[in-house]
């Protein structure tokens, strides 16, 4: 039953690098801690109340959402030179579009149907800001974004012949379009997510090599580099909440001071990968790679779950102890997407969160078994 539910078995005798599901396991966990800290603001004394929670709310917050990018671009070599840009671009639509759309208007459409209930106002054309201006509807943002810097970065790369190198230069570029647009309040819908992330997407790509060749395996593996990167990761974390407490705002460096938030985040995000590298080679704490093969199917369900809990618990429960319906909330958003997907693939519903069928281990041929690259930020 345990296996029914989670997967744990198929996913943990894999020989894809299991240092990618680390990464996302780790950073799925942060996603569903802030959004759920989020939550909470309005319930009782507020999860703001609570320093300590608030801290670590920020702490974690830079490095979240470019490392998925910079896990992403890793992969996109070997990817087009297997695919070809047609079934590349294909693969982007099946696996990263569509279940922005369905489990995006789902949540529109919940949202919508408990309008008492929900954080959030919604509105019928919420289902066009799914496409035109995603921040609009919460976390689904991310889900548009990659696509869109995927397929834009993957056209640059196959017609235009752009090296690596060239690609981080391009995204320095667009990240400082992205930059001024921020700080003058320029709207322009989703198309500033797809300029500020590109620089990530290329700066993974650029290290490629780096990270994939086992040679290179030595130094990430290696104590002295994590005893090295630790304070220095703390250091510009604490920095980047100081300035963002200071201000009164969890978007300032990221908004105010792009500079600032790319040398933190890409500083991060390298400390969670030689971390990552460090778990798999000691091959422990082995539930975050669950957690990071189900990162997407986590991601798109965990708000909406974790809005149930939130109401249940405090308005038919009268619990409003905040760190109780932090935890619990936080458990929730995690274990029930997971067990939900798993459910839902027994029984043939697999359609629900991907235009490809998932390939069980059975059916898959030996040359198949490491492609890391064909998810978002999970591999099916």
């Amino acid at each position: 039953m345990f296996n029914y539910l989670f997967n744990a078995q198929t996913i943990l005798n894999r020989s894809r690098y299991p240092w990618i599901d680390y990464a996302r396991g780790i950073t799925i966990l942060l996603v569903v801690y802030r959004h759920v800290f989020e939550g909470l603001g309005n319930v009782g004394e507020g999860s703001g109340s609570f320093e300590w929670l608030k801290y670590f709310n920020i702490f974690f917050f830079s490095f979240r959402m470019p490392l998925f990018f910079i896990v992403s671009g890793i992969f996109i070599g070997s990817s087009l030179m297997r695919k070809g840009i047609g079934d590349y671009i294909g693969n982007r639509f099946q696996t990263i579009f569509y279940p922005l759309l369905v489990w995006g208007s789902i949540q529109v459409s919940l949202q919508l149907l408990f309008a008492g209930y929900a954080n959030a106002v919604r509105e019928p054309m919420d289902y066009l800001n799914l496409i035109i201006d995603p921040r609009k509807i919460e976390q689904f943002w991310y889900l548009n974004a990659l696509f869109f810097v995927s397929v834009l970065y993957a056209l640059v790369h196959w017609y235009g012949k752009i090296k690596p190198w060239q690609q981080v230069i391009l995204g320095m570029i667009l990240y400082a379009i992205a930059g001024y647009c921020h700080i003058n309040h320029i709207q322009i819908g989703f198309l500033i997510d797809v300029l500020f992330f590109y620089l990530f997407f290329a700066v993974g790509h650029a290290f490629s090599d780096l990270v994939l060749n086992t040679k290179n395996h030595k130094y990430l593996t290696s104590w002295r580099t994590t005893i090295i990167a630790l304070p220095v990761f703390v250091f510009l974390q604490h920095y980047f909440t100081y300035l963002n407490l200071r201000h009164q705002d969890d978007y300032y460096v990221q908004y105010q001071q792009p500079a600032i938030f790319a040398f933190t985040a890409l500083a991060g995000g390298a400390f969670v990968i030689q971390v990552s590298f460090l778990l798999q080679q000691l091959n422990i704490m082995r539930f975050l790679r669950v957690i990071g093969y189900h990162s997407l199917y986590i991601y798109v369900m965990h708000l909406m779950l974790t809005a149930a809990t939130r109401n249940v618990m405090v308005n038919l429960l009268d619990i409003q102890d905040i760190p109780v319906l932090m935890i619990t909330s936080v458990i929730i958003g995690i274990i029930l997407p997971i067990i939900l997907y798993n459910i839902a693939e027994h029984l043939g519903a697999w359609w629900l969160f991907s235009l490809k069928k998932p390939a069980t281990i059975t059916e898959k041929k030996p040359k198949d078994k490491e492609r890391p690259d064909n998810s978002v930020v999970v591999s099916n």
